[in-house]
């Protein structure tokens, strides 16, 4: 068994510091700290502080698109500094007979609105005695918020809470990859050493979480309570009172909940030790509770960089190579339009003129074919010049005409040549996406927030993931086995309206294993480059369909929309 065990924010592991004065760690000593001292920390919680020749137009729109893909991958940045916004400090109060004093404190991330995970050790006194009551400080906005245990799992180490109010907190990733030794992890929390010499004010004041990194030491079946729990050992600092926070790959998904830290008998080295993220899943499933997961492999930051250049880079070069063969085949059939217009008009011409010489000679001869016997008339001086000006007139008429065609076939021509820039618009479907979540056309939506990500006209979702067209070319889809869950998910997006639908279905343990065994067997890789790689997706999303047996367990829908 290892030696040092200790449970990361169990009870305090240093004197009191909530009064002036020194005391051990238990309730004796919390009771011993001034009783309104304690009351006014309690209250103060709640108050804080978007050419000339075709060719020149379309390598016009590709140099300024390539411009835009540099700018935006420049931009990048990895997603822990997002997560470090949902990272709360879990409180427990001691309501005494002499008032509300800090009883002990660690912490806790958010994983569904309203909704925080933490240890079941750092809430273990509230639940078990009345007396003690449970609060969340988040990292910023008016400081402490009660907070209601609705699932608890010793057997687990996990804890789920509820609060109300406070500032936005957009509920973490949960990432379904499996981890590996040697994979890079950041640990996110409110450890003891970062207080030392801090009062019970500043325990109760909102404050942006702390962070440390390191590597995956190994993978074990068992904490080191000797309890079946998968667990991670990693090199990430932590200590008393980074209980509940999480442990986070380098793209900052959850794979872990910091619950213990060790030490060696002999060689005094420490390690953390997390909750995986499957304990996590499976606790949240039991509770009603679905988060936001993702199935992608966490790259590291250069490969990342990389990726989502070489992505982008192809992307546009895909669609400036479709635009460029649409807009060669418009300008021939254009241009073949105008040389018949042309022509028919010179031929219209022709049999105008024609007509009318043949009209005039009918009139001069009598009006019929036929010889009439007429008596002797002598022209009159006028009917020379009558003749020449119906001549004039109906060879002046057809000119008109052709001159009018004409200038209508150039005006279609300039109208053509003008058409790729409109063409080279961005498609309504692309860039940065914001999807609103539909409540009353969803079921089982508990827990389920809005939700942003990016797309190409492709369509490649954050640039990873690939979706295949169905119902020709109209919507697209993307199947995923999620192996933590046992489940299903078909995402459906529909670019025309902007509906992004998820729905899950349940498996069965042979229908879990036939569905990995197809994936395995699929071609279909990650990321949205490659060639093939939207007939690898379209193949596998037809294998895995005949698993999405019977109504969906649970059904969402966002309404989408790109950002300008």
């Amino acid at each position: 068994m290892l030696s040092g065990m200790q449970g990361a924010g169990r009870v305090w592991s240093q004197p009191c510091r909530i009064c002036s004065e020194r005391h051990t760690t238990h309730e004796a000593g919390a009771r011993a700290c001034s009783a309104r001292l304690g009351a006014r920390l309690f209250r103060s919680g709640n108050r804080g502080p978007l050419g000339k020749s075709l060719v020149i137009k379309t390598l016009r729109f590709l140099a300024a698109a390539l411009a835009l893909a540099f700018v935006g991958t420049a931009a990048a940045q990895t997603s822990v500094d997002e997560a470090e916004r949902g990272i709360v400090r879990v409180v427990v109060i001691l309501q005494t007979s002499e008032g509300r004093m800090l009883y002990g404190s660690g912490s806790g991330f958010v994983v569904a609105p309203n909704l925080v995970v933490t240890n079941a050790h750092v809430v273990a006194a509230a639940r078990q005695q009345g007396e003690y009551g449970v609060a969340i400080v988040p990292p910023e906005g008016e400081g402490l918020l009660p907070a209601n245990i609705i699932r608890y799992s010793p057997l687990s180490e996990l804890a789920l809470l509820e609060f109300r109010g406070g500032p936005v907190m957009t509920p973490l990733t949960i990432s379904t990859v499996e981890p590996r030794a040697g994979d890079g992890v950041v640990a996110l929390g409110y450890p003891d050493v970062d207080y030392q010499g801090a009062t019970g004010a500043d325990l109760l004041r909102p404050t942006p979480a702390s962070r440390t990194s390191g590597a995956i030491a190994s993978l074990r079946d068992r904490a080191p309570t000797g309890d079946e729990i998968p667990t991670i050992n990693h090199q990430a600092v932590i200590s008393s009172g980074s209980s509940g926070g999480p442990l986070l790959d380098e793209c900052g998904r959850v794979i872990g909940v910091n619950s213990w830290h060790v030490s060696g008998a002999d060689t005094r080295e420490t390690r953390g030790v997390s909750t995986r993220a499957n304990q996590l899943l499976q606790f949240l499933d039991e509770a009603g509770v679905t988060p936001n997961l993702s199935d992608e492999p966490c790259l590291p930051l250069e490969a990342r960089i990389a990726a989502e250049h070489d992505a982008t880079v192809d992307a546009l070069r895909a669609q400036n190579e479709e635009l460029a063969e649409k807009l060669d085949t418009a300008d021939r059939l254009t241009r073949i339009a105008v040389v018949i217009l042309i022509g028919g008009t010179l031929a219209l011409f022709v049999a105008v003129c024609v007509l009318g010489a043949i009209l005039l000679t009918r009139r001069r001869g009598g009006g019929n074919g036929h010889a009439v016997h007429q008596p002797h008339h002598e022209p009159e001086p006028f009917e020379a010049p009558r003749r020449r000006m119906g001549v004039m007139t109906v060879v002046g008429g057809a000119a008109v005409a052709a001159i009018l065609i004409v200038a209508a076939g150039i005006a279609l021509m300039r109208a053509q040549t003008a058409a790729p820039e409109e063409v080279a618009e961005t498609p309504a479907f692309a860039g940065a996406i914001t999807c609103t979540l539909d409540r009353e056309a969803s079921t089982g939506a508990q827990g389920v927030s809005d939700m942003s990500f990016s797309a190409s006209g492709a369509l490649c979702v954050n640039e990873r993931t690939l979706y295949a067209p169905i119902d020709e070319g109209a919507r697209f889809r993307r199947a995923i086995v999620l192996g933590e869950a046992r489940a299903l998910d078909i995402l459906t997006i529909d670019p025309a309206s902007g509906e992004f639908r998820r729905e899950r279905y349940p498996l069965s343990d042979q229908a879990f294993a036939d569905a990995n065994a197809a994936v395995s067997a699929s071609s279909a890789g990650r990321g949205c480059t490659g060639e093939g790689a939207v007939d690898a997706v379209s193949r596998r999303n037809d294998t895995l369909m005949q698993f999405a047996q019977g109504n969906p367990s649970q059904r969402l829908v966002w309404r989408c929309e790109a950002r300008n």
